[in-house]
């Protein structure tokens, strides 16, 4: 379990002028991407497991706090095997793991004020909205907007430079290596770097516009 200030993102995107906008309104200022890995793909009948927070400057996305923690399981009975597999569960890993109240309590002045981004956004969302209303904490105010680098990088499936829109995809596009995929904190920073690309790319233009000039552009 980890909040400070984090020195190691120094990913350069030179291609960005500061500021982006002079008039941005306060609550696009600050990105909050989150990940998290659950016991199943139902927010209703599975739990969260681990969640990771980077808390991101919007202009220059460099992180300004981030959070990770293990969460313990209530009820293992209703976890599907796969899942458990996938984020590598056990009872030896998770032995400290926090109370989901108390990690909610912590996540929540991270996610005050923010845009909700990461990769598949909705999914991760869905699960912290559900845990919030179990344990009867305030869900944190956020902007109703949500950044999904899955969505962001459509136009790369368009052209055909990927072949899906998976995480795991867009960082082989982008040449990032990912040593441990399917843990909160790995996965949350790789959809930054994702996002920190395509905003380069976006600056500089060139996957849009081949896409409209092969398409015979906008009818």
């Amino acid at each position: 379990m980890l909040l400070a200030q984090s020195d190691s993102d120094t990913t350069p995107i030179s291609a960005l002028r500061q500021p982006l906008f002079a008039g941005l309104p306060p609550h696009l200022r600050t990105l909050a991407f989150i990940d998290l890995e659950t016991t199943g793909l139902d927010a209703s009948r599975h739990e969260v497991l681990e969640v990771a927070i980077l808390r991101v400057d919007a202009r220059s996305l460099k992180v300004l706090a981030e959070y990770e923690a293990r969460v313990q399981p209530t009820r293992l009975a209703d976890a599907h095997p796969e899942a458990l597999a996938v984020c590598g569960y056990s009872d030896e890993e998770w032995r400290d793991a926090v109370p989901l109240q108390e990690v909610l309590a912590t996540v929540s002045p991270l996610l005050a004020g923010t845009l909700v981004a990461g990769h598949n956004t909705s999914f991760d969302w869905g699960f912290l909205v559900e845990g919030y209303r179990r344990t009867e904490l305030a869900l944190p105010r956020v902007d109703y907007h949500r950044l999904d680098t899955a969505s962001l990088a459509w136009p790369l499936l368009a052209t055909g430079e990927v072949e899906s829109l998976s995480l795991n995809a867009l960082a082989k596009r982008f040449g990032l290596h990912r040593p441990t995929p399917h843990r909160a904190m790995a996965d949350a920073r790789c959809a930054l770097e994702v996002a920190r690309c395509l905003a380069v790319r976006m600056a500089r233009g060139g996957h849009m516009e081949r896409l409209l000039e092969e398409s015979g552009g906008v009818s």
